[in-house]
């Protein structure tokens, strides 16, 4: 009775971990520093661009080298590839 009972626990965990997990499709310019008050810049980078197959996109993200960042949004991917949000 055990293993059945385990089996139906992953099952419901699973399918609650994907019903409420998320994908971010928006793409962002990242300014990153080397100190938590951003006062010392290092660099900048940008999320690459999109990717996926059929309903499935997601958005190339970029390598940030500092945990502590700016990041402003610069377009969603959509089944088009790139766009623009009317309300940008």
């Amino acid at each position: 009775m055990k293993p059945v009972l385990v089996g139906a626990a992953l099952i419901a965990a699973a399918s609650v971990t994907a019903a409420s997990a998320q994908v971010d499709l928006t793409a962002y310019h990242y300014v990153y520093y080397a100190d938590a008050a951003k006062t010392e810049y290092l660099g900048e980078v940008s999320d690459r661009g999109c990717g996926g197959w059929g309903g499935n996109v997601y958005v190339l993200r970029a390598n940030v080298p500092s945990p502590y960042y700016d990041a402003t949004p610069i377009y969603v991917c959509g089944g088009q590839g790139p766009e623009l949000p009317q309300d940008w």
